[in-house]
């Protein structure tokens, strides 16, 4: 298969004793760098991020390094210099010239835990006004990234200021608001780890005043300060301009007075942030926080796109041969690849890539005119999958599991947004088995299918989701909620019990809870029936996650719809690396041994009520008996028929990274169906 190896991946460091102070700014920092999960369409980067902390006694599982480059934010205090085995375990985290530890002190005990780290310059958290610890540390570990990983012209014999990011501030020089907040902006950048270029005052004696701009802009972030006559004026547009055709990463901050009778065209397809200015007072720190956090961000985005999309054409995920774009096109960039010669126009480059999320179809329209192909990764290479019926299995691991393998909740919901979004896109139609709960999976998956039916225009968005008796029963006004707000898009499909258990139900149309042995081994009849239905009507299963205990049906929820799978003979694809009962049935496949959370014992010790429920099975007859050497030999000769190798298939187990992940189950999926 194709090497491609992920360009970026941020880990974060920290002792459980400072959860209370680090999970906050470490939330915070996430949120930024990845897609906003209640915003489907959103342009986002989805930056690979790792955790490496515990919840109990002990340290973290070791940093394996799965990524051309990494960087590690190791958040230092009393708790970690205080325990022996912490300070071993910080002075252990790999280190290279592509692999950067930086380290962030939460107090002055941070400094004492020696090794590697000494003499580093640390990021100094506790000296933080308090009020802005999120914006400061997202700034600081912003920066960093950048510095460090994403600079092209890093030069490792000049560091520090050298290599900081440099904000280029456009202004009009007769916009009040404008030149309040632009000096406000360069007092605060002077005064942070950025260096900037202002206006006039900073061009040295003798340059040319236009050549000495052009000069700066082209290595700079331009921040473009939107006043009243901003746009009005030559040199702002100059710069502007200059700055698109120097594919730079430009943010615009909107702090109009009144209005502007013309908005300039090329400063627009560009992420914006407005700020109110009052007349009489200086521009907020919040305010200038958020400017600098959006020119930040805005920076790695831009480049980070361009790293990510250059690996995935060296992997041939998309054409080698074309043009990559940071940012969504618009109008300036057909000059960029046509060529002029002799009156005739030629296009040096047939086919154009783009950071997700695609533009809508109007907008494209306008490219087609030129015969140049604008894609994204999404809409690249489409498979024959249209109308295709593909199964999604997805659920969250324990949350102490989630910690052990460095994810938060947020890593399956991207990943289940993803599934969605890619095969929704190519005409398929999506099964899924799940509860209505408010930002559950299902919620999720339903609202991204909705976000991608208006972005396409089209009435051929659907998804069927499968519940269990007596679910559906239990708040019937949500689910008739469900089915108005949703019959556009899916189609709820409620489960009867199977006749074998109507002696055990007192009445079909009241919800019966789960609360003793007799009950949950109706639950667990009504969970095997729905599986087995959903499954039926799927022609391909994709798994990920899964609760090892605490589930209602016979045996954990993912466990018993892999083993269907595989006993149906349909195309499965297990994707291990986000934890759960997907994980150690990697593993068990892997190593042909029966991992310990999928045995009977293991089962039993670590679910009250179990060994009630499997003596209850078997007073009911053999049918309905839970056979974990059953269970154990069809893992191990799992037969995945999944269009993969061997060695395909084990990176698909192992990875912790969505964009290979989609990859491998597209790639399979290319030679079952073409």
């Amino acid at each position: 298969m194709e090497n491609y190896t992920p360009p970026l991946s941020v880990f974060f460091v920290w002792h459980p004793a400072d959860a209370n102070t680090v999970q906050p700014m470490v939330k915070h920092c996430s949120s930024m760098f990845q897609r906003d999960i209640n915003k489907p369409f959103s342009r986002a980067m989805n930056l690979p991020i790792f955790y490496r902390t515990t919840a109990k006694k002990g340290v973290p599982s070791n940093i394996n390094i799965q990524s051309e480059n990494s960087i590690i934010f190791a958040f230092l205090s009393k708790n970690i210099v205080g325990d022996g085995d912490w300070v071993e375990y910080i002075k252990k985290l790999p280190e290279s010239d592509k692999i950067h530890i930086i380290p962030i002190a939460l107090d002055n005990y941070a400094f004492n835990v020696g090794g590697h780290l000494k003499g580093k310059n640390f990021i100094r958290i506790y000296e933080y006004e308090e009020l802005y610890n999120n914006f400061l540390i997202f700034i600081s570990v912003a920066h960093e990234i950048y510095r460090l990983i994403l600079n092209e012209s890093f030069n490792i014999l000049k560091p520090g200021k050298y290599n900081a990011l440099k904000i280029f501030l456009s202004h009009a020089k007769d916009g009040k608001q404008g030149i309040k907040l632009a000096k406000a902006l360069k007092n605060f950048i002077d005064n942070s780890s950025m260096r900037n270029f202002y206006d006039a005052t900073d061009i040295a004696p003798g340059y040319q005043f236009d050549n000495e701009i052009i000069d700066h802009i082209k290595e700079s972030t331009i921040i473009a300060i939107h006043s009243d006559p901003y746009s009005s004026r030559y040199w702002c547009q100059r710069e502007i301009l200059c700055a698109k055709e120097n594919y730079r990463p430009i943010v615009a901050v909107d702090c109009l007075e009144e209005f502007e009778d013309r908005r300039f065209p090329h400063a627009a397809n560009i992420p914006g942030v407005h700020v109110n200015i009052e007349e009489c007072t200086e521009p907020g720190k919040k305010d200038l926080l958020r400017i600098v956090s959006m020119a930040l961000l805005e920076t790695i985005r831009f480049y980070y796109a361009k790293i990510l999309l250059t690996q995935y054409a060296k992997a041939n995920w998309i054409p080698n041969d074309a043009e990559i774009f940071s940012r969504p096109p618009e109008a300036t960039d057909i000059f960029k690849i046509l060529s002029n010669n002799y009156n005739s126009i030629h296009c040096l480059k047939k086919s154009v890539v783009y950071p997700e999320p695609p533009i809508y179809e109007e907008e494209m329209a306008f490219f087609k005119n030129f015969g140049i192909e604008f894609f994204t990764p999404l809409s690249f290479n489409p498979i024959n999958i249209h109308g295709k019926s593909i199964g999604i299995s997805i659920s969250d691991p324990s949350d102490e599991e989630l910690i052990e393998i460095g994810h938060g909740s947020y890593h399956l919901i991207h990943l289940s947004q993803d599934l969605a979004r890619h095969f929704l896109a190519r005409g398929a139609k999506l099964v899924y088995g799940g509860d209505l709960r408010e930002n559950g999976f299902t919620d999720f998956i339903f609202k991204e299918a909705a976000a991608l039916q208006a972005r396409l225009q089209t009435d051929n968005i659907h998804l069927e989701n499968y519940l269990a008796w007596p679910i559906f029963k239990e708040n019937t006004i949500a689910v008739t909620e469900w089915k108005a707000k949703y019959r556009h898009i899916a189609a709820m499909e409620e489960i009867e019990p199977p006749s074998d258990v109507f002696d055990l139900i007192p009445d079909k149309n009241s919800f019966l809870p789960p609360l003793n042995t007799q009950n949950s081994y109706v639950w667990s009849r009504c969970l095997t029936e729905m599986r087995n239905t959903m499954i039926n009507d799927c022609e391909v299963r994709i798994c990920a996650g899964g609760k090892h205990s605490g589930y209602k049906g016979k045996m954990p929820g993912v466990l018993e719809e892999i083993v269907i799978a595989l006993e149906k003979k349909k195309p499965l694809y297990l994707l291990g690396g986000f934890g759960g009962v997907t994980a150690s049935i990697c593993k068990s496949i892997q190593t042909q041994v029966m991992n310990n959370e999928l045995t009977e014992a293991w089962q039993i010790q670590n679910n009250a009520g179990y060994m009630d429920l499997l003596s209850f099975m078997d007073s009911r007859g053999e049918r309905c008996k839970v056979d974990y050497k059953a269970i154990e030999d069809k893992l191990k000769n799992a037969e995945l028929n999944n269009g993969l190798s061997k060695d395909e298939n084990e990176k698909l187990f192992n990875t912790t990274f969505i964009d290979e992940a989609m990859h491998l189950i597209f790639k399979g999926l290319k030679v079952l169906y073409g």
